[in-house]
C-alpha cells in the first residue's frame, strides 16, 4: 500500500508541475509550406489532368494506382537506406515522364519525406509541361553557366495546400514538418533540348549538384526523369548519381527484345521493378470505387 500511495504522490505532483508550465500553442493545422527562395507555381489542375497527371485527386481508382506503387517503391527505398532512385524507358513515348510526374506527387502526399523531381533527360525534358511551368531557366542553363540552383528550383503548389509557413532553404527539414498530411515537392525542370547532354551529365558542375541536393535534406526522396536506356548514353553516364531505377514498360510499343536489352543496360543499378504503362487490362480494384 505504502509503494501504491508513493506512486499516486509522484503521479500528483508531475500533473501539477505541467499546470504550472506555460503551455505552448498547438502548430494550426492546415498549414502549408511557402518557399522563400524557391518559386512557387500554382498549378492548374484542369490542365494536370488533360495531361494524366492525376495522382492528387481523391478516391480517383488511376490516382490510387500511384498511391500503390509509392507504397512499392517507397518500402524497397527504406528497407535499403536509399533515398534516390531514376525511371527511363527502353524507348520514347513510353510515358516514363507522366509516371514520374504522378509518382513524385504520391509521394509528396506523405509527410515522412520531401520529394525532389530532376528532369534529367536534357534532350526532351517534359517535366515542366506535366506541370503546365512555363520555364525561363532550367538544369541546362545551371550546367552551363554560374547561376545559383534557387533561380531554377520550383514548387508545383498552390491548388492542393493551403495556410502559410515561411520557410527557408537552409532550416532543418525538423523545423518544417509541423502537421501531418502536406504535400512536399519541389521541381527541378529542364528547359530545351540541348546537344552534347552526356558531356553536361558527366561534368563537374553536374556531380557537384547531385552531391549538394543529396546531402541537402536526410529524408528528401530525388527521383530523376531519365531519358530512354536504348535511345542514348545518358543514362550510363548517370547511372552514379542515383541508388536504383524504375523501368516504365508500353505495352504494345516495346518488344521483348527491347525490354530485355534495356535492362541488361541497367544491370549496374539495382532495379525496383517494372511498370507497365498504357495497358487495356481493366483495374481489378476498380470495382472498390
Amino acid at each position: 500500500m505504502e509503494y501504491i500511495q508513493q506512486a499516486l504522490d509522484k503521479y500528483k505532483k508531475s500533473k501539477q508541475s505541467e499546470s504550472a508550465s506555460p503551455k505552448k500553442d498547438k502548430p494550426t493545422e492546415e498549414q502549408a509550406i511557402v518557399y522563400a527562395k524557391t518559386k512557387v507555381h500554382a498549378a492548374n489542375q484542369d490542365v494536370m489532368k488533360e495531361r494524366r497527371v492525376v495522382a492528387m485527386l481523391k478516391h480517383d481508382p488511376i490516382a490510387e494506382v500511384f498511391r500503390m506503387l509509392r507504397t512499392k517503391v517507397l518500402k524497397q527505398l527504406r528497407e535499403n537506406n536509399w533515398n534516390s532512385f531514376a525511371i527511363t524507358a527502353p524507348t520514347q513515348d513510353a510515358g516514363k515522364s507522366m509516371i514520374a510526374a504522378n509518382l513524385a506527387i504520391a509521394m509528396s502526399m506523405e509527410v515522412n519525406q520531401t520529394v525532389l523531381l530532376v528532369d534529367l533527360d536534357l534532350r526532351k525534358p517534359k517535366i515542366h509541361w506535366y506541370f503546365d511551368l512555363q520555364v525561363e531557366k532550367g538544369l541546362s542553363d545551371y550546367l552551363v553557366s554560374d547561376i545559383p540552383l534557387s533561380d531554377i528550383l520550383v514548387n508545383p503548389g498552390g491548388y492542393w495546400l493551403t495556410g502559410t509557413k515561411t520557410v527557408k532553404d537552409d532550416m532543418p527539414l525538423s523545423d518544417i514538418l509541423v502537421n501531418p498530411g502536406f504535400e512536399r515537392l519541389v521541381l527541378l525542370p529542364g528547359r530545351d533540348q540541348v546537344t552534347g547532354s552526356s558531356e553536361m551529365l558527366s561534368s563537374p558542375r553536374m556531380k557537384s549538384l547531385i552531391k549538394d541536393i543529396k546531402n541537402q535534406y536526410e529524408s528528401r526522396i530525388i527521383i530523376f526523369d531519365l531519358p530512354p536506356v536504348l535511345s542514348t548514353d545518358d543514362v550510363l553516364v548517370s547511372m552514379d548519381y542515383f541508388d536504383a531505377a524504375l523501368l516504365v514498360v508500353e505495352e504494345g510499343g516495346n518488344t521483348p527484345e527491347e525490354v530485355t536489352r534495356a535492362l541488361r543496360m541497367l544491370s549496374g543499378t539495382q532495379l525496383l521493378g517494372t511498370v507497365l504503362n498504357k495497358s487495356e487490362t481493366t483495374l481489378e480494384h476498380q470495382a472498390y470505387y
